[in-house]
Order: structure tokens, then sequence, then C-alpha cells
């Protein structure tokens, strides 16, 4: 007759085993405080680059930081707090990028580009694993939505920056700055799912688009070109789609 198992008891269960600490480890200058901040969004980041944002909850990440779901929450009150935060630094990135380029429009233009797929090369599965979230202007992760606003504002910004001294109306600067925002957008787009060798292929499409629209800009700045942007502005309102001045 077989022996019955006997049920387990609280003495003979095996302890849950809590999380390994991790080592937060201050950068220069760096509080207790962005220490942790940076360490969470830093795992979060590489668990949804392996599993996908939908695939990760909040408590694997806490876990992965050696925190209790409490303390992530207190940082970052949901997944997609985590990802504006990696909206934000990658735009401050890029933002660093910008002041040190120079050159001609051409060149400081093709740097600001390069840089943006550059530095998405780490997060390219994360992004292509919520690119329809990206597209879609009513999701708060879209990259035409109202939560993104501010950090689309800012891009635009650099591209306008990038065309000081060209001598354009403001009007055209405003109209081909969200237009450069475009082409970066298309771009990266193309780059999460290019397996070419380091992306060959989208920084190819880069250059092509430059060499396309850097020859226009002084056309643009004619009377005519400039009708054509006002059109353009026009026709967005109407739309619903207003093109703010921009920064």
């Amino acid at each position: 007759m077989t022996a019955r198992r006997r049920p387990a008891t609280a003495t003979s269960r095996k302890p849950r085993r809590a999380p390994r600490p991790i080592r937060r480890e201050p950068r220069d200058g760096e509080r207790k405080r962005d220490t942790t901040r940076r360490v969470l969004l830093e795992r979060a980041l590489a668990l949804f680059q392996n599993r996908g944002v939908e695939a990760t909850t909040m408590r694997d990440i806490a876990r992965a930081a050696g925190l209790s779901l409490g303390a992530a929450y207190y940082y970052f009150p949901s997944k997609e707090a985590l990802v504006f935060a990696f909206y934000e630094e990658n735009q401050a990135a890029i933002e660093l990028t910008a002041a040190r380029a120079d050159g001609t429009v051409r060149e400081r233009l093709g740097r600001v580009l390069h840089a943006k797929l550059d530095s998405i090369r780490p997060h390219r599965a994360m992004l292509a694993a919520i690119i329809q979230r990206l597209v879609d202007p009513g999701d708060p992760l879209g990259a035409f939505s109202t939560q993104t606003g501010a950090v689309r504002q800012r891009a635009i910004a650099i591209f306008a920056r990038a065309l000081e001294g060209t001598g354009l109306p403001p009007e055209t600067v405003t109209v081909t700055a969200h237009a450069l925002w475009l082409l970066q957008l298309a771009c990266m787009l193309v780059f999460v799912h290019d397996n070419s060798p380091d992306g060959a292929r989208t920084h190819g499409l880069v250059d092509d688009g430059l060499d396309l629209l850097v020859p226009l800009l002084p056309l643009l700045g004619t009377p005519a070109g400039q009708a054509i942007c006002e059109r353009v502005i026009g026709a967005l309102g109407r739309a619903g789609m207003v093109i703010a001045p921009a920064p």
C-alpha cells in the first residue's frame, strides 16, 4: 500500500528566496534616490529589450533592481512612466550631440539624424515591440500623442536650430523642422527592423533624404516657397493638425 504524501506544513515548506541585493553604486555627484531611479530604469529597459514591454511586469522590474514592488512604484507609477523616462533621457543625449555639431547645415543635420539611430540601437527590440503604439496618436506612448508633446517639440527645436544661418523665414523654418522630424521618425521605424550590418540600410536612407531635402532649402526661401509653406500650415491647421512655431 502506497504511503500517503503528507501535506506541506509551515515548517516543511521551503522559504521563498528573497531577491538578491543589487549593488547600486552612485555615479559622481549622484544622489542616492537618483541612483536608485537610474538602476530601475536600466533594469526595466533590459527587460523590455529581452521580453517586450507588454510581457514585463512592474514586479519583474522591481525584482531585477533588488527593490520591493512598492519602492519601484514610488519612482515610476507604471511601465509607461519608464518608457517616458527613456524618451526624455534619449532626447537629452541627442540635444548634447546637437549642441556639439558644427559644419554646414547638411553636416549638422546628418550628425543629429545618424546619432539618433545610434542612440536607439541598444533598444531596437523594445521599440519594435511597441511600434503599433508609437504610430497611434491616441496612445500615450505614441509619437504624436499629447503626452509626448514636450519631447516632440524639443526634437523639432533641434532641427530648427540646425537651420540657423540659412536665412529662411520663420514660417519656412517651422515647416522644414517638422518635415525633418518626420524624416527622423520614418527612419527610426525602418531602423528597428533593419538587419543590415550596423543598420547601414537605414543610415543610407538618412543620407539620401538629406541629399534630396537640403538642396531645396534655398527654394523654400523664395516667395513661391514661402507661399507653399503657408499653404501647408493652413491645410494642416484646417485638418486639426496645428504646427506650432519651432521653439
